[in-house]
């Protein structure tokens, strides 16, 4: 496989084309990131901020770095009154689980969290992941993160019920996969409030070629994580109001070493060091994801990951060959011990990698 000589994308899958010096099109294309700064980030904090109410915004935490990150800075750098709130996933690593509780302990806010009704999550993971694996697509990968779609409309209704006017996330501009985009017919600079009909539409298009997305029980699941997917989708502008939404790394730069070195050192953070990467491990959902998109592309989330900070000069080439080469590692354990959790027990994994 011809990888691109500038990142570490492979010529020929999912949009991505070498051309007569090997360097891919994302790299010949490649805009460098910009963020908003953190000045304008100061004045919407400060618009939010309100001494008549006990908070001034929630943030979701999962668990993982980045939202940890984004705990830390708003109630230690910005001084905000922060309600945490956390969906509880039944699939979160223990260890996310360890740093949800420590984090709160030391930052000392409150805490909201909430689970979803009637096993719903594992009921539509379970046959999401079968249909999957009835007709293997790259496109569909994220139909299994469908049960983390719907959890929006409890977030809104926390936020109303406390009268908060503001929700700060810990996504970052990098993560944002580019051939997931490609996939569902999206352009590849295209960003995440831009694009919202255009994955819906994409999506439906293919979960109509494969019927077993589609058992009436889940229909209305479905079509709830469409509308709901993340708080620039159809459903969410709806019913927020006049909520103001922020992504904490679209206003202060992402840098990988700050936000690990800080969250280790104040607040006890840490990840499975059997795993190699500090990157959304807190959900164990990630480990299949990896081998669905191994199975039928080659890559993971990572590389294009790594590629993007090559871009950005965040990492040199090299470093990035090295994560990725340790990080795609699977751990097929972990995705037995996820069947065993769902009672699945028709898919023989090894087999299914090579076919």
């Amino acid at each position: 496989m011809d990888i691109c000589s500038q990142c570490i994308l492979p010529g020929g899958q999912a949009g991505v084309a070498l051309d007569e010096k090997g360097v891919c099109n994302h790299c010949r294309n490649h805009e460098p990131v910009a963020i908003q700064g953190e000045e304008k980030l100061i004045r919407i904090l400060e618009v939010v901020h309100n001494n008549a109410v006990k908070y001034d915004c929630i943030v979701n935490i999962s668990g993982g770095r980045d939202s940890a990150y984004t705990l830390l800075a708003l109630v230690r750098d910005y001084r905000m009154k922060v309600l945490a709130v956390n969906y509880a996933n039944p699939f979160t690593d223990p260890q996310a689980t360890k740093n949800i509780a420590n984090m709160v302990r030391i930052l000392d806010v409150d805490f909201v969290q909430f689970e979803l009704k009637n096993n719903i999550h594992e009921r539509i993971l379970r046959n999401n992941i079968l249909a999957w694996f009835k007709n293997p697509t790259p496109a569909l990968v994220p139909a299994i993160c469908i049960g983390c779609k719907i959890i929006w409309p409890t977030i809104l209704k926390i936020a109303r019920k406390n009268r908060i006017k503001c929700i700060v996330n810990g996504g970052n501009p990098y993560e944002y996969s580019t051939f997931k985009k490609v996939l569902l017919g999206v352009t590849d600079n295209a960003n995440l409030k831009s694009t919202y009909l255009k994955n819906v539409k994409g999506l439906v298009k293919e979960t109509l070629k494969n019927a077993h997305y589609l058992k009436p029980k889940f229909i209305l699941t479905t079509i709830k994580g469409y509308l709901f997917s993340n708080p620039y989708a159809l459903g969410s502008r709806l019913i927020s109001g006049k909520l103001t939404f922020l992504d904490l790394f679209h206003y202060i730069p992402w840098k990988e070493d700050e936000v690990l070195e800080r969250i280790q050192e104040e607040l006890g953070w840490d990840y499975p060091r059997d795993l190699d990467s500090s990157w959304r491990f807190d959900c164990r959902i990630a480990h299949l994801k990896d081998y669905m998109y191994l199975k039928t592309l080659g890559i993971t989330e990572k590389d294009d990951f790594y590629a993007k900070m090559i871009r950005e000069g965040m990492i040199e080439r090299d470093e990035a060959i090295q994560r990725v080469s340790k990080e795609n590692k699977l751990h097929l354990n972990l995705i037995h011990d996820l069947f065993s959790q769902l009672s699945i027990d028709s898919i023989n994994l090894e087999n299914e990698l090579y076919q």
